[in-house]
């Protein structure tokens, strides 16, 4: 916000202030008077407040009669030729220092003007910095949830290998009752050969061959029954744990984004800051030398006032 300025009332109320106690009201002793207020401000007040007051009575000296009418004629010329190059020499001063003082309000506005702008950009950079941190955390969250993916995926592994140790197993039981089946076989073909001597011996073994056959066509199919089973849940979870690694590389992707837009925003944000403190402090500048102008022109002003 831009600052207050000070009225006339309070520069003419401390000017006087000063005056009863003896001081010479400058604009140094007004503004540590009140304490605050712009130089050109308060050099434009004292202005008019000087302007309000009735010049002082001089005080002549008493000369002897025989002197006066010597000197009367010659000090009015000198005071007359004095006096109008001074009032010339002080409307020059005082226009010039009229023309800075608002040279000088004119670079204070703009000075607040920047300040306020400086401000803006400081807030817009606080709030980049607190979205940058809010995205590194969603960041961090995903990473973690990408993690426990990454687990349940090697569960799944660890399931699909247990499930294909086991398919082994059947498989070699398989084989050992296939071997068992071709056994009967050639004992079903020796007790063929044997059949006149040997009836109940090739029923025996008929029926041990009829029983190892259906064992087998039985085990045959629950093993590939429970591999289709597993088949299809192996294939189910793979399918699942892809589309869930996507879904989770996707919204990866798009918070490592928003991260970088919000360190592109902050990097903006300081660079604008940095340009606005440089412009401020050359306006300040600026203004430092227009008040140094204006105390070295005020100060032949006042020696040829006092002449």
């Amino acid at each position: 916000m831009a600052r207050p300025g000070i009225s006339f009332e309070i520069v003419a109320h401390a000017a006087d202030t000063l005056v009863g106690r003896g001081e010479k009201p400058t604009i140094q002793a007004i503004r540590a008077e009140i304490g605050t207020g712009s130089p050109n401000t308060i050099h434009r007040h004292l202005t008019a407040w000087k302007a309000t007051q009735a010049p002082a009575e001089r005080q002549t000296a008493k000369l002897p009669d025989e002197l006066a009418g010597a000197l009367a004629q010659e000090i009015e010329r000198q005071a007359s030729a004095a006096r109008a190059e001074a009032e010339a020499d002080a409307l020059d001063a005082r226009q010039t220092a009229d023309s800075l003082a608002e040279t000088g309000e004119a670079l204070e506005m703009e000075a607040d003007t920047l300040r306020e702008q400086i401000e803006l950009v400081t807030a817009e950079r606080d709030e980049a910095e607190r979205d940058r941190h809010e995205a590194r955390q969603l960041v961090a969250e995903f990473r973690e949830q990408v993690k426990h993916l990454e687990q349940q995926r090697d569960d799944v592994r660890m399931e699909l290998a247990e499930a294909r140790n086991r398919i082994t197993t059947l498989t070699e039981q398989r084989d050992e009752e296939h071997s068992a089946r071709l056994a009967a076989e050639r004992d079903a073909k020796t007790a063929e050969s044997a059949r006149i001597d040997a009836d109940r011996a090739q029923a025996v073994a008929m029926a041990k061959l009829e029983a190892a056959q259906q064992q087998a066509d039985e085990r045959a199919q629950a093993l590939n029954n429970e591999q289709q089973a597993r088949k299809a849940d192996a294939e189910g979870h793979k399918q699942a744990l892809a589309e869930q690694r996507a879904e989770w590389r996707e919204r990866l992707n798009a918070a490592e984004e928003q991260a970088r837009e919000a360190r592109q925003t902050a990097q903006e944000a300081t660079q604008g800051r940095l340009k606005a403190e440089s412009k401020a402090e050359l306006l300040e500048a600026r203004f430092d030398a227009h008040s140094a102008n204006e105390s070295d022109q005020k100060g032949p002003v006042e020696g040829q006032k006092k002449r």
